[in-house]
């Protein structure tokens, strides 16, 4: 299940589609051991950086909408969920308390989750959106751990598109593969919020000299 679990959100603090693995415009280390001649030439650099890549790059804010508008797609594909489910306990002629516990999760998704969605109006937005949609889908997988035959043939049936759950599998991976495409875009933006927070942490504490030298 670990791919379906990323594609869902992956880890509970880190959207895989959002978050930069490594940061590599970083403010300087041991920032308040240098001059302030030394943090000015710190800044000047990460302030010539920062404007090559505005450049190159100048329309950010549309980079950012086009990729909401392919991560919300994708999302469109994730909600299907609440279809699977039920095909899925019809498919494995799940019953009782597991039964009424797995249209829990389907009346969540089309409840809750949908929502929340309502309130995704950008990247920054959906990352909460993520973290919850996140949280309630692995929820429902560690249900079907709990169930030993119903988790292995759920595995199974997973690489099955004839199945719900092997159907809806593809489905994910073929629009998650278009959310990867169209990621790039964004890969300056990253760079772009990196030198601007670096730049005005270096400015705070540059002020903060200048101001206990007066």
């Amino acid at each position: 299940m670990a791919s379906l679990v990323c594609l869902a959100g992956g880890e509970t603090q880190k959207s895989p589609i959002l978050d930069r693995v490594k940061v590599i415009h970083k403010v300087p280390e041991n920032m308040d051991t240098l001059s302030i001649e030394q943090l000015q030439d710190e800044r000047d650099i990460r302030a010539r950086d920062l404007a090559v890549i505005k450049e190159a790059n100048d329309k950010p804010e549309v980079a950012k909408q086009k990729l909401l508008d392919s991560i919300m797609a994708h999302d469109d594909i994730r909600l299907n969920i609440v279809h699977v489910i039920p095909k899925m306990i019809e498919e494995y002629g799940i019953e009782g308390e597991f039964k009424d516990k797995l249209l829990g999760y389907s009346e969540t998704f089309d409840t809750e989750i949908r929502n929340a969605r309502t309130y995704v109006h950008s990247i920054d937005d959906y990352k909460s959106y993520d973290f919850r949609f996140s949280a309630v889908y692995m929820s429902m997988m560690f249900s079907f751990n709990e169930n030993k035959d119903f988790h292995k043939r759920m595995v199974s049936d997973m690489k099955d598109v004839n199945t719900a759950i092997g159907k809806y599998r593809k489905e994910l991976d073929e629009s998650y593969a278009q959310v990867e495409h169209d990621k790039y875009l964004i890969q300056n933006i990253y760079s772009i919020n990196e030198l601007e927070q670096a730049i005005a942490a270096i400015d705070a504490e540059i002020s903060k000299r200048q101001k206990a030298e007066l």
